[in-house]
């Protein structure tokens, strides 16, 4: 797995950003972006073996497009969804129709379906069933999302960035994790970026166990899904709401507002998302996702005094979510108040014990602030939660060698060299200086 927590500067539109580990320069930097970018196998030329392989060709088919259009049938954008009846009913993302005038669903190359309207619609979980004119299509197994265990290996076909139905095939469940709406989605290791919104997130026997969402937890190694348990009994419906009567309904709503916030910041369209997230916030001031997502464009502007403020307003609203907590800790440690900093990624920690990109700035922060032992030990703890995070075994090593113990650096060197022999070359070269 290469996959690393960054900063609220986006150097991937992954909506996860790129943190300062220890005071580094601009060549760093660098080895850091390349070393982010997820790995994506195309299914034009799919490098997959074993199981994965078995899943994508037993699946792709049932995985499809969405595109959306405004009035003028221009072109919103793309997202993901898969069939689960024959006659097209399609699962994906609210957030992926939100603000559609129409929409189509490519089903193969130059292929479409028109979509007649909706079956189901939950804001709260961001999930959405769509009618398409469709007979005798490939339909996808929909397995127990109660059943899954932190450790598992995850498969996603979706559209990452524009490539067609690709499979990221080196994820595994961590657990789950409160993602801001009162929904404890599952955590996963597996990259979600623009276009893999709404894509089915299979188990080990090649049933869909959740929906890859990009609305909660935006900023953390883990990505989520949000449990296919809760649509699972949602499939049967008949009756049609058409697209227009959906979106009269829905646009006088907050997660309305919220929705059309959260895709033009992902546009990186930053002003014009701010002000739907006040809007969102206005019709409903509760709305604690609302507040933390604000604090995220404040903080990718740097903005870091405004990104707190929205930040605490989440947490007053939410005290126990981890997640706003965390963001918090990313504000003060780029603001360059690392004791709070600390306190904050602790506070996520005491209460999602399991929250790996908490752990990973905890160790981050406490190296940077020259407390190596602590460092030392929120690194093992990321690799106790996730034992394939090549960077948290070189940031480990690099530790203990800031820590003098040479011969612990040489045991991760040793273990990197299995994982990621560029990696561990990296950390040989500063282990022979010493």
């Amino acid at each position: 797995m290469k996959r690393l927590e960054i900063g609220f500067n986006s150097l991937i539109r992954v909506r996860q950003y790129l943190i300062r580990l220890y005071p580094v320069g601009i060549g760093f930097l660098i080895c850091l972006y390349i070393l982010a970018r997820p790995q994506i196998i195309t299914a034009q030329a799919p490098i997959v073996s074993g199981q994965a392989d078995k899943i994508y060709e037993q699946n792709n088919q049932a995985v499809v497009i969405i595109i959306t259009y405004d009035k003028d049938v221009k072109p919103l954008g793309k997202g993901s969804g898969f069939i689960v009846r024959s006659d097209g009913a399609i699962v994906t993302n609210l957030h992926v129709v939100s603000g559609a005038s129409s929409i189509k669903v490519k089903i193969a190359k130059d292929k479409y379906l028109e979509v007649e309207g909706l079956l189901y619609s939950d804001a709260a979980n961001d999930l959405v069933i769509l009618k398409a004119k469709g007979n005798d299509l490939p339909i996808l197994t929909l397995g127990d999302s109660d059943k899954i265990k932190p450790g598992e290996k995850v498969y996603v076909i979706g559209s990452p960035e524009g490539l067609e139905n690709s499979i990221i095939t080196d994820g595994v469940i961590n657990g789950r994790q409160e993602v801001g709406w009162d929904q404890k989605g599952i955590q996963i290791s597996a990259p979600i970026s623009d276009g893999n919104s709404g894509s089915p997130v299979f188990n080990e026997k090649g049933q869909v166990i959740g929906v890859a969402t990009s609305m909660g937890g935006m900023q953390n190694i883990n990505n989520f899904a949000v449990p296919i348990i809760i649509i699972k009994d949602k499939i049967s419906g008949k009756e049609i709401t058409s697209i227009e009567k959906f979106a009269e309904d829905f646009s006088t709503s907050a997660q309305y507002w919220f929705f059309q916030g959260y895709n033009l910041d992902r546009n990186e369209n930053h002003k014009e998302a701010i002000k739907f997230y006040k809007e969102a916030i206005r019709i409903k001031p509760d709305f604690a996702q609302a507040h933390d997502n604000l604090g995220i464009i404040y903080g990718k502007s740097g903005d870091y005094q405004k990104a707190i403020e929205s930040f605490k307003q989440a947490i007053r609203i939410k005290p126990d979510l981890a997640q706003a907590h965390y963001n918090l800790g990313l504000a003060y440690r780029e603001s360059g108040n690392y004791p709070k900093a600390i306190e904050s990624f602790k506070q996520a920690i005491r209460i999602e014990p399991d929250f790996t990109d908490a752990h990973y700035n905890l160790g981050i922060v406490s190296g940077m602030s020259g407390d190596y032992p602590k460092a030392i030990e929120s690194l093992k703890q990321v690799i106790r939660i996730t034992p394939d995070l090549t960077e948290a075994h070189y940031w480990l090593g690099r530790a203990y060698l800031q820590a003098g113990n040479r011969d612990r650096a040489l045991e991760e060197y040793n273990i990197l060299k299995e994982l990621d022999k560029e990696l561990a070359n990296k950390l040989f070269t500063l282990i022979d200086k010493k």
